[in-house]
């Protein structure tokens, strides 16, 4: 009988350390997708185009949506085992993990967003009306 109890228990232990390493494995796949991301961004430009502005606009949604969905993510890794102390922790590490990864892919949007003269930085961009400067200009030579 001992011998059967000591097998379920290294077969559960076996277990919370695949359920782990999965769950690490979902908290860090961001990163690998972060060079890409750069890279679609660099390549569609700085102009004002339907391209750059599809790129910019699944650049600032996606991370959004991920992190809406975090919580669902990593609830289908835990489902089936009982929920221990450590993979609870080790679950809400992983998660903050993912969120901290989302939110520099949103700030990647973001700059991106910048770039593309999206973003209001100027005073110009908030104010409606401002009062016109005439600028005398003269064209010409002197003989």
């Amino acid at each position: 009988m001992s011998a059967a109890a000591g097998k379920q228990s290294l077969n559960h232990i076996e277990q919370m350390k695949v359920k782990k390493r999965r769950i690490w494995e979902l908290a860090t796949s961001p990163r690998k997708q972060m060079g890409m991301m750069m890279f679609m961004m660099w390549l569609s430009g700085n102009d004002l185009n339907i391209f750059p502005i599809i790129i910019t606009a699944q650049a600032v949604y996606s991370p959004i949506s991920s992190i809406m969905g975090a919580q669902k993510l990593f609830s289908k890794v835990v489902d089936g085992i009982d929920q221990s102390t450590e993979l609870q922790e080790e679950r809400r590490n992983a998660v903050i993990t993912y969120i901290l990864h989302q939110i520099v892919f949103f700030a990647m949007g973001l700059v991106k967003c910048y770039y593309l003269g999206l973003v209001p930085t100027h005073a110009l961009d908030w104010i409606d009306h401002r009062p016109f400067a005439p600028v005398e200009m003269s064209a010409g030579f002197a003989m």
